[in-house]
């Protein structure tokens, strides 16, 4: 017994016995962030307000100093939003939202009952503004084939496609049978005509049938939100910066019954940013770090790109950024974007990991704009985007729930950002 309390005892002073605590704490920050009373995290039931307090609390808790104002940023966005529940009947058969059927996330408002008319999307512009201004399609509801329409086109063009015809015309919206998972995201703006997405399998053919809808939509133009700020100082009489981000807005809501709780995406990454508050609050950093939660994300990068542009700091002192995205899994490792950028910290991090063999890949990826380092990089700040690979494939749908996440390498992953950040 007195071995094994005296084993204790060195762990607790070496720093490592806290860290068992690792991913218990990371659930319980999951558990509350993705449960459907924050409502996907989004701007609608104010979701991203009550996820910006438990941030600002756990900061508030964990002795950060604040930046800004009680910890917040506030900025503001547009943000189209579904505050009642969405009915899609088709053919007299009520689909599942999330499951057979999703609005576009950019629709408006419209109730009623609408005959649908298959056509042949059209390659060329000519023939594709011919179609917007038919006559014979008026208050009909087209229906649009998209494996068909693949065959002829890429999916960016396919995409822009739905857009130019969801801008005007005789018809009143649009249905797309796919094949694809029903993905939701944020919406910045609003459409002329609604675009209904609809799983291959619920229900075909469609021509000459009736789709009834019952939608209500509204859009926010100035939206007010907050990215939470803090810092804890260091240890140094340095003036240098090592800043953690992450982004804990998600794509919201449908109504009260149709929540995307994005616990992957990214309750898990502000997670791992929640528990390095507590671990450096323990054991204080070398250099001043700065902790930084964005909202916006998922609707272009919005809070990000808003604190780079009006920081709260020296964007010239930072040392490094790390923006975590998607911390949940990890059972084939993380991959590194920017990791061909900053060459030295990537092969420092793969040493590491190397010799503590705490993930099973460390794998490297170039510049990408799809996550909230960007912004920062764009402005010369040495950074990396870290999210983790295999596990789940839940993303942007109703399927990325607490209750399914397997935090799989979450301690290890944890262990070897504390052990680089030290190298910084």
């Amino acid at each position: 017994m007195k071995t094994k309390i005296f084993y204790l005892f060195i762990l607790l002073l070496s720093g490592i016995f806290p860290l068992c605590a690792q991913v218990d704490y990371a659930r319980s920050v999951v558990k509350v962030l993705a449960s459907k009373a924050y409502a996907g995290r989004g701007y609608v039931f104010d979701g991203d307000r009550k996820a910006a307090a438990f941030i600002a609390a756990e900061y508030q808790k964990n002795g950060l100093l604040p930046l800004g104002t009680n910890y917040y940023q506030p900025f503001s966005m547009p943000a189209n939003v579904f505050p009642k529940d969405v009915k899609i009947v088709v053919d007299g058969r009520k689909l599942k939202l999330g499951e057979q059927a999703l609005i576009e996330a950019a629709s408006p408002s419209v109730n009623g009952k609408f005959m649908l008319t298959e056509i042949t999307v059209p390659t060329d512009p000519v023939a594709l503004d011919q179609l917007i201004h038919n006559p014979l399609f008026k208050d009909k509801f087209l229906v649009v084939d998209e494996r068909a329409a693949l065959a002829t086109m890429k999916a960016d063009q396919f995409r822009m496609t739905l857009l130019r015809l969801a801008s005007g015309g005789y018809y009143k919206g649009i249905l797309v049978q796919t094949d694809q998972k029903l993905l939701w995201r944020g919406a910045i703006n609003q459409l002329n005509r609604p675009i209904v997405y609809v799983k291959n399998n619920s229900v075909i053919p469609l021509e000459g049938k009736v789709i009834q809808l019952k939608v209500h939509a509204v859009f926010q133009e100035n939206y007010l939100t907050n990215n939470v700020c803090g810092m804890i100082k260091g240890t140094s009489e340095s003036d240098s910066l090592i800043v953690i981000t992450a982004h804990y807005d998600h794509v919201g809501a449908i109504g009260k019954r149709v929540v995307f709780t994005g616990a992957n995406d990214n309750a898990s990454g502000t997670a791992l940013l929640l528990y390095l508050t507590t671990h450096y609050r323990q054991y204080p950093p070398k250099y001043n770090t700065v902790f930084l939660a964005f909202s916006g994300e998922e609707s272009g990068l919005l809070g990000s790109t808003f604190f780079a542009d009006n920081p709260l700091i020296d964007l010239r002192k930072i040392k490094f950024l790390l923006n975590f995205d998607m911390a949940g899994t990890g059972d084939d490792g993380i991959q590194v974007v920017n990791g061909t950028i900053f060459k030295d910290q990537f092969e420092q991090l793969v040493a590491i990991n190397k010799e503590k063999k705490y993930l099973p890949e460390v794998k490297v990826r170039g510049p990408m704009n799809r996550s909230d380092h960007y912004p920062f990089y764009a402005k010369g700040v040495p950074s990396f985007f870290i999210y983790t690979l295999g596990g789940i494939a839940a993303y942007h749908d109703i399927y990325d729930r607490y209750e399914t996440l397997p935090f799989t390498r979450f301690n290890e992953y944890v262990r070897l950002m504390i052990d680089f950040i030290k190298t910084i």
